[in-house]
């Protein structure tokens, strides 16, 4: 039980004018900026691409098979005979140059052939692309090594302008390493290979044709990005009515209109946020929009849950007293919860990268604005939706509301920001509470 009553409602003009704000600069940007979408929802072509200079040529002259791979610092070789496949490992961390690896797998598998172009240079850093595993032949396979010389890179400037300014270009990871994720919007309707050769000749155009890394490709036709964008607007918009619908047959209808009318807000104010931040809009983010719903939801059930109990006992008070004192008896629960699950999150929204790191901060993002319009918005819009009720039917207007509507010695006068202690209140909900068991 609540030792002290927060003056929640007092407050709900300024809630709704800081909500109103928000929305508004969410709706400016979104005018001025629109949204970063991502490939998923619209047409076009997506490659993550590295720079990274060549380090390994690899070559093999016989009549097996040898194929070759390079995952967690391990370049593999298998080759495979009539009598079955040998397995060759060579950690990178154990040679100390590119000259010193090459050597050794020169020494110890026959007929392949590898020239370090850069003896010199630490042989750890290997990367890989779509070519691997590849399967050697007298073509050379170029195996690359990724920039460490933070004081001499390729910027993002630079690349924008190789690719163009209808590209959406964006750095993944530290800016030294030189990896790129490119968009490039499809309308001329051309096939996925033309589009990704037409990028690849502008950018061999620029760099080392043997330095250019393809690491990821993606290809979203107009029919699919079309369809993707109609059925993540057609989940949402199902998950709000099936809410309204529960919380209707649960609580009231005053009770359904206020959950839905939070759960709105919090959407708009993530889509604002995501808008005003320049986040990539892919699918990820509409998984992150259903579950800060339904994460909102909750709180929003515990504190109207309480309001409906403290209904039945507390009779003699007004509808201010009333949910003021029930959300300050479900304010600890609402807000621990909604921290303990932040601060959980907040490290992949630091740490992480991608779609991960994405997500991560949209989480952490309506964490808190659900946490704010629970507390403060949706008890505020409550209060109103009943009042507006009870006013329509004066007949049925019961002691809390007349206790509510008549004027009392604190009207007019100004509200402290600080706690406000009504220990009667406490005194009544407990003696209440004692009758009933």
């Amino acid at each position: 039980m609540a030792k002290k009553i927060y003056p929640i409602t007092k407050f709900r003009f300024y809630v709704v004018a800081l909500s109103a704000l928000l929305l508004i600069v969410g709706v400016v940007f979104f005018f001025v900026k629109g949204f970063n979408l991502s490939i998923d929802f619209q047409s076009g072509f997506s490659q993550r691409v590295q720079i990274a200079p060549a380090a390994l040529s690899v070559t093999y002259d016989g009549e097996d098979t040898v194929t070759l791979n390079v995952s967690g610092g391990t370049v593999t070789l298998v080759k495979r005979d009539m009598s079955g496949a040998n397995y060759f490992e060579f950690a990178t961390a154990n040679y100390a140059t590119a000259g010193q690896l090459a050597e050794a797998i020169n020494s110890s598998v026959s007929g392949v052939t590898v020239v370090a172009l850069e003896p010199n240079l630490p042989s750890t850093g290997l990367i890989t692309g779509f070519g691997l595993p590849a399967t050697l032949g007298d073509t050379p396979f170029v195996l690359n090594r990724a920039n460490t010389d933070s004081s001499n890179y390729v910027s993002i400037d630079e690349m924008r302008r190789v690719v163009g300014d209808g590209a959406q270009i964006q750095v993944v990871g530290d800016d030294y390493k030189q990896i790129f994720q490119i968009r490039l919007t499809n309308d001329d309707n051309l096939s996925q290979e033309a589009i990704s050769q037409k990028l690849s000749d502008t950018l061999k155009g620029s760099f080392d044709s043997a330095s250019i890394v393809v690491l990821q490709s993606d290809f979203v036709g107009p029919r699919y990005s079309s369809t993707l964008v109609s059925g993540s607007i057609l989940i949402i918009v199902v998950s709000i009515v099936l809410i309204l619908i529960y919380v209707w047959f649960r609580f009231k209808l005053a009770y359904a209109l206020a959950a839905i009318i939070t759960l709105v807000h919090d959407t708009f104010l993530l889509i604002g946020f995501i808008v005003v931040a320049q986040l990539e809009v892919s699918s990820t983010t509409i998984a992150a929009l259903l579950t800060i719903i339904g994460y909102a939801l909750n709180n929003v059930i515990v504190i109207f849950d309480r309001i409906r109990e403290n209904r039945g006992f507390l009779k003699d008070i007004s509808l201010m007293e009333l949910i003021d004192t029930s959300v300050s008896q479900s304010l600890s629960r609402t807000l621990f919860s909604s921290l303990t699950t932040a601060l959980a999150i907040l490290p992949l929204a630091i740490l992480a990268s991608g779609a991960i790191q994405l997500f991560a901060i949209e989480m952490v993002f309506g964490i808190v604005i659900g946490a704010y319009s629970s507390n403060l918005l949706a008890p505020s819009l409550l209060m109103w939706i009943t009042r507006s009720k009870e006013e329509k039917a004066p007949a049925k207007v019961t002691k809390a509301v007349e206790a509510e509507t008549a004027p009392t010695a604190s009207e007019g006068e100004e509200v402290a920001t600080e706690e406000v202690e009504i220990p009667v209140v406490e005194r009544k909900l407990k003696g209440k509470r004692q009758q009933k068991k």
